[in-house]
């Protein structure tokens, strides 16, 4: 008795696979490297110490407030790791409010005014 040997069938010519490799003669993006980081911001040199620690604080204050808010959508752990952050962005803000105390003590942040009413 004679088998019959089955193959299987060949792919239609329209649908070729996807390939991820580029073709030969096919032009191929090259990534760019990205440029180091001093180049993307810096600092300039004629600002003075206490505007740096100035803007510095607020900085900080500003991620500990975004953090806070951003810890509010997940539990757990994840809820953990984010808090834990927002804890180490407060302490360095509490050493930058104390070094800009010692650099210029007349200049600490004071509450405002309270208003007077007659």
């Amino acid at each position: 008795m004679k088998k019959d040997s089955q193959t299987p069938p060949s792919p239609a010519p329209d649908s070729e696979p996807h390939e991820s490799r580029p073709q030969p003669g096919e032009r191929v993006r090259k990534r760019r490297q990205a440029p180091p980081f001093k180049e993307l911001f810096s600092v300039r040199t004629d600002v003075d110490t206490l505007t740096l620690l100035t803007h510095a604080t607020q900085t900080l204050a500003a991620l500990t407030t975004v953090t806070a808010n951003f810890a509010d959508g997940f539990e757990g752990a994840q809820r953990s790791r984010i808090l834990a952050i927002q804890q180490l962005a407060t302490m360095t803000e509490m050493l930058v409010c104390r070094a800009l105390e010692t650099v210029d003590p007349l200049q600490a942040v004071a509450p405002p005014p309270v208003p007077v009413v007659h």
